[in-house]
């Protein structure tokens, strides 16, 4: 008696569970569940399909404290966080932003990214430059 109890409860979970659907966060709710920090940049100046230039490295540590916010109104906002690179600049700067080439591609603004990664945890964006040259900027949730 005591198997027949034991299959009939796996029996159950096993059918509750299937019924039940995984939801799968869109593209947006993604990009827009909180802020995200740059953590990388890279650039590829020989077109070889290789980033074999750090330009973070280069980058100020004012720029790297940086956060951005994605708004689902098609907003990003650009927060100087605390240490800005001049005093006088504005604490937030806005840009619009959307999906393009069925949410495969990100505008803002006037620039066009690849995405390349988007996690609930990680933003990769791919820009194609001239002459066969890329950039790859990386972000993570903050």
């Amino acid at each position: 008696m005591k198997p027949l109890f034991v299959y009939t409860v796996v029996f159950i979970l096993l059918l509750t569970s299937c019924s039940k659907k995984d939801s799968v966060a869109s593209k947006e709710d993604l990009l827009v569940s909180g802020s995200w920090k740059l953590i990388g940049a890279a650039e590829d100046n020989d077109a070889n399909g290789t980033y074999e230039t750090d330009a973070f490295a280069g980058f100020f540590d004012c720029f790297k404290d940086n956060y951005y916010t994605f708004s689902s109104n098609g907003e990003l906002e650009l927060n100087e966080n605390t240490s800005k690179c001049d005093p006088g600049d504005p604490q937030t700067m806005s840009i619009d932003w959307e999906f393009t080439q069925n949410e495969t591609h990100l505008m803002v603004g006037t620039d066009e990214y690849a995405i390349e990664e988007l996690t609930a945890s990680s933003l990769k964006l791919k820009q194609d430059l001239a002459g066969g040259r890329s950039s790859l900027t990386t972000f993570t949730k903050r």
